[in-house]
């Protein structure tokens, strides 16, 4: 999945989640849709955002976003 692909509710939740957890972004987004818990620094509309794209595009279309 390209990130043009994206709505830009999606494009603005992925982004905060690079610029708060770096290089460990992804492994942060899958942990939250794992365990249903985020941790700091997202608010509620971007947890509810990250948790819809799990159904939409799962870890293999996370895998492919840069």
């Amino acid at each position: 999945m390209n990130i043009c692909e994206l709505t830009t509710n999606q494009k603005n939740a992925i982004d905060k989640t690079k610029k708060l957890f770096g290089e460990y972004w992804r492994e942060e987004i899958k942990k939250g849709w794992r365990t249903g818990v985020y941790r700091w620094g997202l608010d509620s509309e971007e947890i509810a955002t990250l948790q819809r794209m799990r159904k939409t595009i799962g870890n293999k279309g996370l895998d492919t976003l840069k």
